[in-house]
C-alpha cells in the first residue's frame, strides 16, 4: 500500500464523510419541508420537461453544499497543519464551484437567470479551477487535440468548454427522480476506483466526501422525489466531477485520460445528441427545452401509460423508475473504465460502442418500436364490467 493510503487509513476520515453525510441528509429535509411550507424554491407546475406530481423544492443542491462545508470544517479540525490534504483541495473546489452554483441557485429561486449568464459563470467556475489549482485539459493521448494543446491559450480556451460543457450536461439530464444525482454517485464511485488502482490517495479522499455529501441529498431525491437538485445542484456536482476527473489524470500519467471522459460518457452524449437533434432535426435553437431527450421518451414510451387513469403516486413511481435504465449503464461503462484504465484506444472504442447503442435506442423508442423486453408500463385500465341485469 502506498504511504499516501496508509495515512489515509489512520485518518478519520470515515468520521469526517459521515458528518457531511448526515449534514446533507438533514439540510435536504429541512429544506425539501421548508419547500412545501412556504414555497421556497419550489419549481414551477409547468414546463414540457415537467414529469412529477406536484410542487418541489429545487435547492437540494444547497443541501450538498452544505454538508460538503461541514466535512470541510470537519477536516481542518482533524488535520490543521496539513497542506496536501482532503481539506485544502475542498476548500479550492467548493470556491471554483461557487459562481455556477450561484447562478443555479439565483434561477432556482426567482427562475430569472437565463441560459447565458449561467454559461458565463460556469466559464468563471472553469477559470478558477484553472488558475488556482491548476486543473486543465493538459493532454488527451489523441494526437490532433495534444498538438492544438501547443497553441497559446489553447489548453486554457479547451478547458473551459470542457468544463462548462459537463457542468451543463448534468443539468440537461436532471429531469426525473434520482437520475442526475444517481449518475454522479455513480461517476463519483468510478473515479473512486480509479483513484484506488492509480494510488491517489488525496483525489479518492474528495470522492468519498462527495460521495457522502451527495448520498445525503439522494435519499430524499429518490424514489419519492420529496426535494430536487435544481439548477444549483446540477451546476455545483458537474463541476465538481469534471474537476476531480481533469485532476485525476493530470496527477497520474500513468493513467490514460479518457478514463475519467467514460466515467461521465453518458450526460456528454446526451448533450451533444441533443444539440445536434435541435439544431439539424427540428431547426430549433440548441438552448430550447424539449421533452425529447432519451430519458424523457424512456418514460413516455416503456413506463407511462397515458391511457390508464393514474393516480400522483402511481406517475410518480413510474417517474422514479427511469432512473435505473440509466444506473445500470453507467455502472458498466464505469467497470470498463478502470478496467482498461491505461488504455485510450480501447476507452475510445467503449465511447464509441456506448454513442452507437444510445442512437440506436433513441431511434427504437422514438419511433414506437421499444423493446418489448425494456417496456415495464401496465396496460391500459380495463373498462368496467357490465351486469346481466343491466344488459337485459
Amino acid at each position: 500500500m502506498p504511504g499516501d493510503w496508509a495515512a489515509m487509513a489512520q485518518h478519520p476520515f470515515g468520521l469526517v464523510c459521515l458528518l457531511a453525510f448526515a449534514v446533507a441528509t438533514v439540510a435536504s429535509g429541512l429544506l425539501a419541508m421548508a419547500g412545501r411550507r412556504s414555497g421556497l424554491g419550489r419549481d414551477r407546475s409547468d414546463g414540457v420537461q415537467k414529469f412529477h406530481c406536484g410542487e418541489t423544492s429545487r435547492l437540494g443542491g444547497l443541501a450538498i453544499l452544505i454538508g460538503l462545508a461541514a466535512g470541510l470544517a470537519a477536516a481542518q479540525l482533524a488535520a490543521p497543519q496539513s497542506t496536501d490534504h482532503a481539506a485544502g483541495a475542498l476548500g479550492v473546489l467548493l470556491l471554483a464551484c461557487l459562481p455556477a452554483f450561484a447562478g443555479g441557485l439565483v434561477e432556482d429561486l426567482t427562475h430569472r437567470v437565463g441560459i447565458a449568464a449561467r454559461m458565463l459563470l460556469s466559464l468563471a467556475s472553469a477559470s478558477v479551477l484553472y488558475f488556482m489549482l491548476d486543473i486543465r485539459v493538459a493532454h488527451t493521448d489523441v494526437a490532433p487535440v495534444d498538438w492544438l494543446l501547443t497553441l497559446p491559450a489553447a489548453g486554457y480556451l479547451l478547458t473551459l468548454l470542457v468544463v462548462a460543457g459537463f457542468t451543463h450536461s448534468v443539468n440537461i439530464v436532471d429531469g426525473f427522480h434520482g437520475l442526475a444525482s444517481g449518475l454522479v454517485l455513480l461517476m463519483l464511485c468510478g473515479l473512486l476506483a480509479q483513484a484506488w488502482l492509480v494510488g491517489d490517495a488525496l483525489v479518492a479522499q474528495l470522492c468519498l466526501l462527495s460521495l457522502a455529501a451527495t448520498l445525503g441529498f439522494f435519499v430524499w431525491n429518490w424514489p419519492l422525489g420529496k426535494i430536487f437538485l435544481g439548477d444549483c445542484g446540477a451546476y455545483l456536482l458537474g463541476i465538481w466531477v469534471v474537476g476531480l476527473g481533469l485532476w485525476l489524470g493530470i496527477r497520474n500519467p500513468s493513467m490514460s485520460p479518457m478514463a475519467p471522459v467514460l466515467v461521465g460518457i453518458l450526460p456528454l452524449v446526451e448533450t451533444l445528441f441533443s444539440m445536434y437533434r435541435r439544431h439539424f432535426v427540428r431547426s430549433h435553437p440548441v438552448n430550447m427545452p424539449d421533452a425529447l431527450h432519451l430519458h424523457s421518451l424512456i418514460y413516455r414510451r416503456l413506463l407511462f401509460n397515458p391511457a390508464r387513469d393514474l393516480s400522483p403516486a402511481q406517475k410518480n413511481a413510474a417517474n422514479a423508475a427511469v432512473a435505473p435504465y440509466f444506473w445500470l449503464q453507467a455502472l458498466l461503462f464505469g467497470v470498463l473504465s478502470c478496467v482498461f484504465i491505461r488504455s485510450t484506444l480501447a476507452l475510445m472504442l467503449l465511447m464509441l460502442a456506448f454513442a452507437l447503442q444510445y442512437i440506436w435506442l433513441y431511434q427504437r423508442l422514438v419511433r414506437f418500436r421499444a423493446p418489448l423486453w425494456m417496456v415495464r408500463r401496465r396496460t391500459a385500465s380495463p373498462p368496467p364490467m357490465r351486469s346481466k341485469r343491466n344488459e337485459s
